[in-house]
């Protein structure tokens, strides 16, 4: 008799075979890439049209190939006490500094938009087969716990692919596009911060299945999925501006039972930040996965 262990992977397994027959595992890298390789291509243009301007400007000629002078910006004072007052925190933009630009970008864009992608691509991943009845020939070999388990962790394989290639494919666009490269330190620190975006959009994937355990159709349980991460986004964004000394504490404890409450911690590159980023943001996974499986455990399927 398999272990629980064992049931749970080969259901994440199955969730896998199933996403490449169905073509969503196509959709899903395509979704990311696509969207990278863009976003990047238009930051890029942007780039060097700024860069073009600020020669101008300054009435000397521009330099050949897009991030010259921006490597230059990247290291002069005025731009690193600029970077200080928008991120709040010395030390923090001193970090950041030390990042190649594009990789930064890069980092932004992945903790902007993967959360959205997650919700598109994993709100209805329980419901449709709940709705189409074929869950119930896995349910009858498989408890529910380990099936909704062995989905999360199918849809989480797969999340990580997607922002891999993500990353593959912004680095191919800076290394074509861009004269002032750096390819090793950019391919390193997009690889970071995939794997940072991966962790924080782990807690919209739980939040997602929890909704998809709730719902009855699955074009429901897409709307009620995006509603309850904009309803999370503004929760945060309430906690964080009423945070404060005294009572105002409470506002700290509303804001970390939020993804937001812990991204910024995820842009350090030290355990002491990442750490205990990683561990709420994995909890708040498997909390919201729970609040979910509560309904589910009690449905008639």
């Amino acid at each position: 008799m398999p272990t629980p262990a064992q049931t749970v992977w080969s259901i994440a397994r199955h969730e896998l075979a199933d996403s490449v027959r169905s073509r969503r595992v196509i959709v899903l890298v395509l979704l990311y890439v696509a969207g990278s390789m863009a976003a990047t291509l238009f930051f890029v243009t942007v780039l060097q049209k700024i860069e073009v301007q600020l020669a101008e400007s300054l009435g000397v000629q521009a330099a050949a190939g897009t991030g010259t002078v921006t490597a230059t910006l990247w290291k002069s004072d005025a731009f690193r006490r600029m970077l200080t007052g928008l991120a709040g925190n010395r030390e923090l933009a001193e970090t950041l500094l030390d990042i190649p630009p594009l990789a930064l970008f890069f980092g932004w864009l992945s903790f902007a938009f993967t959360p959205a992608l997650v919700m598109l691509t994993s709100t209805a991943r329980i419901t449709e087969e709940l709705w189409s009845g074929s869950a119930r020939f896995v349910l009858f070999r498989a408890s529910r716990l380990h099936w909704c388990l062995g989905k999360f962790a199918g849809q989480a394989i797969q999340l990580l692919g997607a922002l891999l290639l993500s990353a593959a494919g912004a680095w191919l666009v800076g290394l074509l596009r861009m004269k002032s490269f750096e390819p090793a330190s950019t391919a390193w620190a997009m690889v970071l911060f995939s794997s940072r975006a991966w962790v924080y959009s782990l807690a919209f994937l739980g939040l997602a299945l929890a909704v998809s355990q709730w719902c009855a159709a699955p074009n429901l349980a897409l709307a009620l999925g995006f509603l309850a991460m904009i309803a999370l986004a503004i929760v945060g964004g309430v906690a964080e501006h009423f945070a404060g000394d005294g009572w105002r504490r409470l506002w700290d404890v509303v804001l970390a039972l939020t993804p937001n409450g812990h991204k910024t911690d995820l842009w350090w590159g030290d355990a002491a930040h990442l750490l205990p980023a990683c561990i709420f943001l994995v909890c708040l996974a498997f909390a919201y996965l729970a609040a979910g499986y509560a309904r589910f455990v009690r449905r008639d399927v």
